[in-house]
């Protein structure tokens, strides 16, 4: 979870950085909210990208272990039923 954060953290402070240059550069009003509007999509796209991926990911080991858990409950059933025969 810690690299998760850390991810996201650089992203965030990736996009903030270059917000920061776009404003401070020497251009016109409009085309700075352009190329804003513009970079803050990118990032967006990107972030969606990444949070779909650690939500399939988490999906996955959810999934995984709940399959154990079932195959841990089954075994634990077929042991109790052999005791008490």
């Amino acid at each position: 979870m810690s690299s998760t954060k850390f991810l996201l953290g650089a992203l965030l402070g990736a996009a903030v950085g270059v917000q920061i240059g776009i404003l401070v550069a020497p251009d016109k009003g409009e085309n700075t909210r352009k190329k804003l509007g513009k970079k803050g999509n990118e990032y967006l796209d990107d972030l969606s990208g990444k949070m779909n991926g650690f939500f399939d990911g988490l999906s996955k080991k959810v999934a995984d272990v709940s399959e154990e858990v079932d195959k841990l409950a089954k075994k634990a059933k077929t042991e109790t039923e052999k005791l008490t025969k």
